[in-house]
């Protein structure tokens, strides 16, 4: 039991607050008991302790409203920045402002980004400079071979012709992987449909049956050739190609469907190290030099996309995925 003098004049003073029993003897010898009936809600002191809390809570909730939007903003652009790298390496990391571990944070994810980019152009350039230098002595090979005698010159000279061959594949690749086209914001339809225009002025099977509006952000010379290469690859060993274009969640999905012999299991995966090439691509003695799948494979990572292999109700279904743009998905 307590007693108050009252606040903010939301009770009578003085007043008694809690559960008691009082009782006094009459002259009679009667007693009188007075018990107090429950208050209903609210009473006088829950509403001085609700009046407390909105008071206190209409002091604070703009500081504290200031001071989330403090923390968060800067860990909203760094998920950005993130989110940006996955999809593009070379892209410029965002400089961030904000608390001292927000700002340890960036300046860790810049030197990652600095660390990964040098290694990744470092390989890069080990690769070209060896490819490179391995021209030399396929020319010595080739001199010495003249010497020969015509049967044991022309395999040699055959041989020499496919090193060759796919040195310069390595060296395009590498020039087109150290060297990667400025990123646009475009409708990812409009390249299908170059594509498939391209491919049906040329003569070959292809059919475009379905396009939904993608907007992406890509490296256009790239993604029409990523998908140049594979309409080329289902009609080469598909007879034809179906092409369709379609959104799924946060990605656009071209997917491209031949009607060949298709592949096995242990073959949808493998089909994508450079410079392998199944055994029914080499029994069809058509040219390749197995480097078109590992290239669409790289130029799709490098968007932050992917291109898988599946076994379709005929033949294969190449899937490329690649992020839509952050203002599709509200990144």
């Amino acid at each position: 039991m307590a007693t108050s003098r009252g606040l903010f004049g939301l009770a009578p003073a003085p007043f008694v607050q809690g559960d008691f029993v009082a009782g006094v003897r009459l002259a009679s010898g009667d007693w009188a008991v007075v018990q107090p009936t429950p208050e209903p809600f609210p009473n006088a002191w829950q509403r001085r302790v609700l009046l407390w809390f909105a008071i206190a809570a209409a002091l604070v909730a703009p500081f504290g409203w200031l001071f989330s939007r403090r923390l968060v903003r800067p860990l909203s652009e760094f998920a950005t920045a993130a989110e940006r790298l996955g999809r593009d390496p070379h892209a410029v990391v965002l400089e961030l402002e904000g608390p001292a571990e927000v700002g340890r944070a960036a300046h860790a994810f810049n030197r990652m980004q600095s660390r990964l980019r040098s290694f990744v152009d470092d390989r890069t350039a080990m690769i070209g400079a060896i490819s490179h230098d391995l021209r030399t002595p396929l020319t010595r090979m080739r001199f010495r071979i003249e010497d020969l005698d015509d049967a044991a010159r022309e395999g040699m000279l055959q041989e020499v012709d496919e090193m060759e061959h796919m040195i310069n594949a390595v060296l395009a690749f590498i020039r087109d992987a150290s060297e990667p086209g400025s990123r646009e914001k475009l409708d990812l339809r409009t390249i299908v449909e170059d594509v498939v225009e391209d491919a049906l002025f040329v003569g070959q099977a292809v059919e475009l049956q379905h396009a939904e509006p993608a907007p992406v952000e890509v490296d256009a010379i790239g993604m029409r050739r990523l998908l140049g290469n594979l309409v080329e690859n289902a009609v080469k060993y598909g007879e034809r190609a179906e092409v369709r274009l379609f959104t799924d969640q946060q990605d656009a999905v071209a997917e491209v469907r031949d009607s060949g012999p298709g592949l096995s299991d242990a073959e949808l995966e493998r089909v994508f190290d450079p410079f392998y090439r199944s055994p029914s691509a080499r029994a069809s003695d058509k040219s390749g030099t197995g480097l078109g799948l590992a290239v669409c494979r790289s130029i799709a990572r490098a968007h932050g996309g992917d291109v898988q292999l599946t076994r379709g109700d005929r033949g294969l279904v190449a899937q490329v995925r690649v992020p839509l743009a952050f203002e599709a998905v509200g990144v």
